[in-house]
């Protein structure tokens, strides 16, 4: 009886202290509908001639934004678009004015993103862009915007790529210093564009290989991994392994994957017949290529099937003594 009496007594409290909160639900949900009633709806104010001009490079950002260009390793004209000044404007007042705006041929900005951009020399491309150069490489472009401009485009012209190193990327700079009329420069100032001359068959590609070492590796096991073809010539590739940071050919040894040191497989390519040769740049130990197969590349799959080696007891054949690779070179995408 005990626990009955009480269990009622709090059923009782329970449903008082229930009936409390309702009403205060209900008293809160009233205002509220009552407040929300008066409230105004906020206006959506014209911009008018109100705000200001940004004036910046398209893509551009601080510090400066870098934008990578491959153009052909051929005697071929090749022309780019290296920068987009803008001038975001808010009004038709503003867009009716003339606006002055001058950009810096950023040398220093080349240098800070990247120490080792070449300065390309001048001889070798052309600019075409609306506005006037000065002073050289270093020197400042001036742009005027007449009344309804809002953009000016740069281009730059190289007649003859093959005149670029191969492996040397060349960088150009742009940053915008000083805009009149009201104009306010964004932080989106500067850009730096790269410039690297690439054949047909530069990029990164999925290496897989077995390779045989008498000592090392007399298992011929292999695996798997990226490498980058580095334009070297109008037909040659150098191969860079990234992973070793180095020019390096990737092999087994000792059951891990590692590399000989002083050398550089070079791969040439023959483009009449896509037979493969492939060479040492970084030594003077001579590779040799398998007679075992054919050593060629295939433009449809932008594979390469490739078996080579040194120290064979006679050039090509497969022997105990020899160092050799059997390698299937597969392209992923640029590098």
């Amino acid at each position: 009886m005990v626990y009955s009496i009480n269990f009622v007594n709090n059923t009782k409290t329970l449903n008082m202290k229930y009936l409390n909160l309702t009403k205060s639900l209900a008293i809160v949900a009233m205002f509220s509908l009552i407040f929300g009633a008066c409230k105004k709806t906020k206006e959506i104010v014209p911009l008018g001639d109100a705000g200001t001009t940004l004036v910046k490079i398209l893509g551009g950002s601080s510090p400066a934004s870098v934008y990578k260009n491959a153009i052909d390793f051929v005697a071929v004209p090749k022309q780019l678009l290296v920068m987009e000044l803008r001038r975001d404007i808010p009004n038709e007042t503003e867009l009716n004015k003339t606006m002055v705006v001058t950009v810096k041929d950023d040398t220093a900005a080349v240098r800070a993103a990247n120490p080792s951009y070449v300065q390309m020399p001048t001889a070798w491309y052309t600019l075409q862009m609306d506005g006037v150069k000065t002073g050289g490489q270093g020197g400042t472009f001036t742009f005027t915007f007449k009344p309804g401009e809002f953009s000016k485009e740069v281009y730059i012209t190289v007649p003859n790529a093959t005149l670029l190193n191969p492996s040397s990327l060349y960088g150009l700079g742009f940053t915008v210093m000083t805009a009149d009329a009201g104009g306010v420069i964004s932080t989106q100032k500067s850009v730096v564009i790269e410039i690297g001359a690439k054949n047909d068959w530069d990029g990164i590609y999925e290496n897989t290989f077995t390779n045989y070492h008498p000592t090392l590796n007399a298992g011929y096991t292999g695996d798997k991994t990226d490498i980058h073809f580095v334009t070297t010539g109008a037909n040659t590739v150098d191969m860079y392994w990234p992973d070793a940071g180095a020019f390096a050919n990737p092999a087994i040894l000792s059951g891990s994957l590692s590399y000989f040191g002083a050398q550089i497989p070079r791969f040439t390519i023959n483009t009449a017949t896509n037979i493969v040769t492939v060479s040492n740049s970084g030594g003077t130990l001579v590779y040799a290529m398998s007679l075992a197969q054919v050593n060629r590349y295939e433009p449809s799959s932008k594979t390469f099937f490739v078996r080579w080696g040194y120290s064979y007891a006679v050039p090509g054949v497969f022997d105990a003594s020899c160092r050799e690779w059997t390698q299937v070179i597969k392209y992923k995408g640029p590098r």
